[in-house]
């Protein structure tokens, strides 16, 4: 099948890395085509401004996939934005081929979004608060939405414990744009007030910081790391190889598929998202782990400085069983984030949306696509 991923990623995303992994299982079954404003892994893509606003940007935006999906013979049209939805399901309505949507994070509420949702002949949630989010504020039919997690390679990873006899190298990881900079600001606000009172350690934030946020973010550290001795405190920015990161280190605090890519490795992680602190991997938060996405669809917020700082005592001094911890969370993983199942997952959804479309030709007007009215210009 020839397959579109339309993207809006404007710096390296979760969304991406998702659509990579199942490009990677699916070589030689699938051909995949690639839209976005950037792409950060290596594939060639046609760049197109996806991420401007419906009006006027999305109209021109429009028309430039449905010539695009004519051009390739694109055969099925999958978006993982909001902005990417909206373009896909005029382009996928007008050109008659199916549209499926993977929900990354709740979508914005509000009268346009609840009009003209674009979600989708069929739709895909990568955890239970998003599932709970389109049924609650979009009423979208529960026999529409299927919940497939993030995809991860697990026979690439071996987890192996990292014996360190000194201090411990923890990584804190997530770009830090939109909802993870205040949750960056919680996190180096609460380790300022505690860090004395834990063992030592060097603290290493990894991700993209945005332009905006710079000069805010240079001061702060050099603030933090000259009160956190004899713990030390380090920007990274945005790190390509990520994978060796995490194995030369003894820990993370991160949410979402990065803290999945270290249990994978082995690694504790406390789980801290854009929603709040859940706390560090174990069996008695690993229900609201999997339902929020390790961390970032907690609703309501719950940035709780006791409770990430205990959590960070107990990373630093363990008292459980590493080995047997490490072995519990990998075992949850295969069975709820395995790639080749997500994988055959996601290829079940396009099976079921496949049937029944034909290519329609091209006319004058714009509709709204599968899951919203028309709109009439």
């Amino acid at each position: 099948m020839r397959i579109l991923f339309l993207l809006s990623c404007l710096e390296p995303a979760g969304s991406e890395t998702y659509c990579v992994s199942l490009a990677d299982t699916w070589r030689g079954k699938h051909d995949i085509f690639w839209i976005s404003d950037q792409l950060f892994h290596g594939q060639t893509y046609q760049a197109m401004p996806i991420s401007l606003k419906a009006f006027p940007g999305g109209i021109f935006n429009t028309w430039r996939v449905i010539s695009y999906i004519r051009k390739h013979r694109i055969e099925l049209i999958h978006s993982h934005s909001r902005r990417a939805h909206w373009v896909a399901a005029q382009a996928a309505h007008r050109t008659g081929i199916p549209h499926v949507t993977t929900v990354h994070q709740p979508l914005p509420v509000h009268f346009f979004s609840k009009r003209y949702p674009c979600l989708g002949d069929q739709t895909i949630a990568i955890d239970e608060a998003i599932v709970d989010h389109l049924r609650r504020h979009f009423a979208w039919p529960k026999e529409k939405i299927h919940l497939i997690r993030n995809g991860i390679n697990l026979s690439r990873t071996v987890p192996v414990i990292r014996q360190t006899p000194n201090v411990k190298q923890v990584l804190l990881i997530g770009r830090l744009s939109g909802g993870r900079w205040p949750a960056f600001l919680f996190f180096l606000d609460t380790l300022v007030r505690v860090a004395r009172t834990l063992p030592p350690a060097q603290y290493k934030i990894v991700g993209q910081v945005p332009y905006e946020h710079r000069e805010e973010y240079i001061r702060r550290l050099s603030i933090a790391g000259s009160q956190l001795a004899p713990s030390v405190i380090e920007s990274l920015g945005y790190v390509k190889d990520l994978a060796s990161l995490i194995r030369n280190s003894d820990a993370a605090i991160c949410a979402g598929r990065s803290a999945l890519e270290c249990i994978a490795y082995g690694r504790p992680v406390v789980f801290m998202g854009e929603g709040g602190v859940l706390g560090l991997c174990s069996r008695d938060i690993w229900p609201m782990a999997l339902r929020t996405n390790m961390g970032d669809h907690v609703d309501p917020k719950d940035f709780s400085a006791a409770k990430l700082e205990s959590s960070l005592r107990e990373l630093l001094s363990p008292r459980v069983n590493q080995q047997e911890q490490m072995s519990w969370a990998r075992a949850q993983l295969e069975r709820e984030y395995d790639l080749q199942k997500v994988a055959a997952q996601v290829d079940a959804v396009y099976n079921l949306v496949g049937a029944g479309f034909h290519p329609r030709p091209l006319s004058r007007d714009i509709s709204g696509g599968h899951g919203g009215p028309p709109l009439q210009l």
